[in-house]
């Protein structure tokens, strides 16, 4: 006797009721010559698709950009400490000049 077909039951876990789902052999059939299909599409456009090669002095030229934009960031991050220190300074200069202006 040959199976027609597979049923499949599910029961969710925030759910007491249970799902039948039933598929035929054609059904099933159909899926994985899909599957297959995909899979061999994939790998047929992964052997085709070009491979970009970058060469080693671009990549030298790439990694001296990328050391001098860390130099400039980290630069920039002390300038912006020190900008903040005396935005502070200024401040508490503004302060004092407030406080003795309201003694006065």
């Amino acid at each position: 006797m040959k199976t027609t077909g597979w049923n499949l039951i599910v029961q969710s876990p925030h759910s007491p009721r249970l799902q039948k789902i039933c598929i035929s052999s054609k059904a099933a059939r159909i899926l994985i010559a899909a599957v297959v299909f995909a899979c061999l599409f994939t790998a047929v456009l992964a052997l085709i698709s070009p491979h970009f090669r970058v060469n080693d002095s671009d990549r030298a030229r790439l990694a001296a950009e990328n050391q001098m934009l860390k130099v400039e960031n980290t630069n920039l991050t002390f300038k912006i400490r020190r900008l903040d220190d005396q935005v502070g300074r200024m401040e508490e200069g503004s302060q004092r000049v407030v406080t003795l202006m309201q003694t006065e």
